[in-house]
């Protein structure tokens, strides 16, 4: 374990020498979900971007003309995967659905959840990441949707926190959070409101880290199975956009995000600050890095919008370049684009982008 540790942080290091990393160390990222070819032209124009990491999909992962044309290019690859939202298995067996705490299914629009207490499904992810590391060898893994359900696309600042969505109250959980807990729901609850409000109103503060244990040990055996198959491996997480404080401690109440327990099973950690998306300034992208970087040690890099998403007011070129000005703020580790794809869609902010990366 020890060897297998020092790996990981003689990699961390290549992208972070030291405390405060140099501006040409930074991670400089990606997310890429489809490319028809050929792939050496893509990869020649990350290098003249500065891009030096891709944040892929799985069927570009097991592309082997791409990732042997990104080694090439000294392009670093993570592998996206997608945890607790999965369509395709909630539509061959519907009774995995996660459920909120008025009896519905965990569903909105395209976001649908998987129930996390599922042992089954829970062992089936694991093993199809150990599988997907085992077959494509990416230099990392960045771990998505490893929360419990909330829409948080569409959650704007001024979204009453009492309104915001908890699950998982299907009978699975609610046996395991008796179990693991001692406490007994009383018999008199029994319709799955009542069985809720008896939880959320007596004891929110044991179902709130009930909750996050669940997420973070999913992480934990993730990566677990990850760094057996490969010890260099590195480990990111993707986190939902939310302070310590916001929405009435949403992070951890809502989305069952512990930072600091998560962070003892990751070396980088990235939030999905898409600010114009949810209606918030290019300044909020620093103050979410800095909120995380006081709970962890770990490189905090966040991911941001490219192109406008859910709202048709304009995303400009100045807010955009605002955008990746604060992303890039110390302590921030880098910066993640989200994505590849929408930025190539709008020529003025590749150019802008290849502009801001030879300033640094």
């Amino acid at each position: 374990m020890r060897l297998q540790y020092f790996a990981r942080c003689l990699l961390v290091l290549c992208f972070f020498p030291g405390c405060a990393p140099k501006a040409d160390k930074l991670l400089i990222g990606a997310k890429i979900y489809e490319h028809s070819g050929p792939f050496d032209p893509l990869f020649e124009q990350w290098n003249d971007l500065g891009i030096n990491s891709g944040f892929c999909s799985q069927e570009l992962i097991a592309n082997r003309e791409f990732m042997e044309q990104a080694k090439d290019h000294g392009i670093s690859t993570f592998l996206i995967f997608p945890v607790f939202f999965n369509p395709e298995a909630l539509a061959l067996a519907p009774e995995l659905a996660a459920i909120q705490q008025d009896g519905s299914v965990a569903a909105e629009e395209w976001v649908e959840f998987v129930c996390p207490s599922r042992e089954d499904y829970r062992h089936q992810r694991v093993e199809k990441a150990r599988q997907l590391v085992r077959e494509y060898n990416p230099d990392g893994i960045s771990i998505d949707f490893i929360r419990h359900f909330v829409y948080w696309e569409k959650v704007y600042p001024d979204r009453d926190p009492n309104s915001l969505p908890v699950s998982c109250f299907d009978s699975v959980c609610l046996d395991h959070f008796q179990t693991e807990t001692g406490l007994v729901i009383p018999p008199s609850r029994s319709s799955v409101p009542e069985k809720a409000e008896w939880i959320l109103d007596s004891h929110q503060e044991e179902w709130t880290t009930w909750r996050c244990d669940l997420i973070t040990s999913m992480v934990k055996e993730i990566a677990e199975a990850v760094r057996k198959e490969k010890p260099e491996i590195l480990v990111n997480i993707h986190l939902i956009p939310w302070s310590e404080e916001d929405f009435d401690g949403g992070r951890k109440r809502v989305a069952g995000q512990d930072i600091a327990a998560l962070s003892e099973h990751a070396d980088l950690l990235s939030p999905m600050t898409y600010a114009h998306m949810v209606k918030q300034s290019p300044e909020w992208v620093h103050g979410i890095t800095e909120d995380l970087s006081s709970i962890t040690t770990r490189p905090v890099i966040p991911s941001i919008q490219v192109g406008k998403a859910y709202l048709e007011t304009e995303y400009d070129l100045e807010e955009f370049r605002k955008t990746v000005s604060e992303a890039l703020k110390p302590p921030s580790g880098g910066v993640i684009l989200w994505s590849w794809e929408r930025l190539v869609a709008e020529p003025e902010k590749t150019e802008l982008f290849r502009e801001l990366m030879k300033e640094r």
